[in-house]
């Protein structure tokens, strides 16, 4: 089962010495690195994590202790098999858990970018695209691209991928008719300025409820 969780990337103060706490000391080294807005979000979402999985796996010990694998993808090292993804764009940060590889992407809808779309997708992708309104096309766009970045995510290889699968969003659920199988959603989000979207390498999963946090849990 995959559950995901969102949160306000201001709703944790970063100097706050009880939140802090709920971190290890790597990732607060780590964190305290970032300058400007990033530090806030990567702050926020690593403690979206700990509170997804204290939600969900309240076994794994905390504080989180997070390594990389070959390929940089994160794992739990008291629990490889919890897996889990982390994304952050601007004023939200979001967190999937699961019991099978998973990736989650948000990203905040701006103005279409063809330029990414014809570097970075696959061609019928793009071709996709440009068959479209001028109207239908930047909502199009970022599903897309929220979709290929949760996938790229759940396999864990890299965005060298990005070009090697292809998504169909004109079926609803989305499906990968080239690349490795898996499950795509684009779940429903309350800011309608944002993209979300969710890859599980498992066929035929069952759609992950969004769980909207107001506010960080008393440690």
């Amino acid at each position: 089962m995959t559950h995901l969780f969102a949160l306000s990337a201001a709703a944790a103060d970063i100097m706050n010495i009880s939140l802090r706490s709920r971190l290890s000391a790597a990732r607060l080294t780590y964190i305290d690195s970032l300058h400007g807005t990033s530090r806030q979000q990567s702050f926020t979402a690593s403690l979206l994590l700990d509170e997804a999985i204290r939600l969900c796996c309240p076994s794994v010990p905390r504080p989180l202790d997070i390594a990389a694998n070959e390929n940089g993808k994160p794992y739990l090292t008291a629990a490889p098999d919890v897996h889990f993804s982390l994304s952050h764009s601007a004023a939200w940060a979001v967190c999937a858990v699961s019991d099978h590889p998973v990736g989650v992407d948000i990203q905040q809808c701006r103005s279409f970018k063809p330029n990414i779309a014809d570097r970075f997708f696959h061609p019928d992708e793009a071709q996709y695209l440009s068959s479209l309104s001028p109207a239908e096309r930047e909502n199009a766009f970022y599903t897309l691209w929220a979709l290929k970045e949760s996938y790229v995510k759940a396999d864990g290889r890299g965005l060298r991928l990005l070009r090697q699968f292809c998504v169909d969003i004109a079926c609803q659920p989305p499906a990968i008719t080239v690349g490795a199988p898996g499950s795509l959603f684009v779940p429903d989000f309350p800011d309608p300025a944002y993209k979300l979207g969710v890859c599980v390498q498992e066929e035929h999963s069952e759609a992950p409820a969004l769980t909207v946090l107001q506010h960080l849990s008393t440690p």
